[in-house]
């Protein structure tokens, strides 16, 4: 499978690429990335996505939301499947990754982690066992991370929604705030060195408390879950698709 990786120079490209090295099947086409030096790689690398000419099964995603325009022409001209694995995407954003869907298949995630999507599943299940309990949403990622909350922390709050659709979400306290609403979920973000990633969801009742939490170790479990959703996505039909899919499938 040959993929074309947008963001290899980055921190996540660079985990990606020795993410694909592990895979005896996999093999890096080109790559995107406009501050990246092209002498560093050991294949392709163009400054911006118009310019790559080679033929691949896939496209990996790691770079910035600002990139999408141009990612999602290429996948669409080029009838290219995508994994999306860049957060902080505006309503806007999401329309077109809906509207190029329907040409291609597109696999986005707020979080490729494997045991993040379990934690998801798990979430859903508490909210509908504990309809009682008053929910928070804790993510805590490195300082040099640009958007808040994260995307998993959004993906954790729509899981609990699934189960909850009352729950309306409350970004962080300050203030005279009142007394806590039945209906508010909770959520806070943390920014600080190097923490890679950590998200923990509270049910908090009278009494008890019923914690989930998820601590990533490493940036590589991302990389290796963009892996399996490339694969995944080769023999997909045009569609949106999430790390559900590839877990369930």
């Amino acid at each position: 499978m040959r993929i074309i990786l947008s963001g290899a120079g980055g921190a996540m490209g660079k985990t990606t690429i020795n993410a694909v090295s592990s895979h005896p099947e996999c093999t890096i086409a080109a790559g995107v990335d406009k501050f990246a030096n092209p002498a560093d790689f050991a294949f392709p690398v163009y400054s911006d996505i118009s310019e790559v000419a080679e033929t691949a099964d896939c496209l990996i995603d790691f770079s910035v939301k600002a990139a999408l325009p141009g990612i999602l022409g290429f996948i669409v001209d080029k009838k290219i499947p995508a994994v999306l694995c860049t957060t902080g995407y505006d309503p806007d954003d999401l329309a077109a990754i809906a509207k190029a869907s329907e040409t291609v298949a597109i696999l986005r995630s707020g979080n490729m982690s494997v045991g993040v999507n379990a934690l998801i599943k798990l979430v859903k299940e508490a909210a509908a066992a504990l309809p009682g309990a008053d929910i928070e949403v804790i993510e805590a990622h490195h300082h040099n991370k640009a958007d808040a909350p994260s995307g998993t922390a959004k993906m954790l709050v729509e899981a609990a929604k699934s189960s909850r659709p009352e729950l309306v979400p409350i970004y962080g306290r300050e203030g005279m705030v009142g007394k806590r609403k039945p209906e508010e979920i909770g959520v806070h973000a943390v920014r600080g060195g190097s923490i890679v990633g950590k998200h923990e969801v509270m049910f908090i009742m009278n009494n008890e408390v019923v914690t989930l939490k998820h601590e990533a170790e490493n940036k590589g479990i991302f990389s290796e879950g963009a892996v399996s959703a490339a694969k995944f996505l080769v023999n997909a039909k045009p569609g949106l698709y999430s790390m559900a899919d590839v877990l369930d499938k």
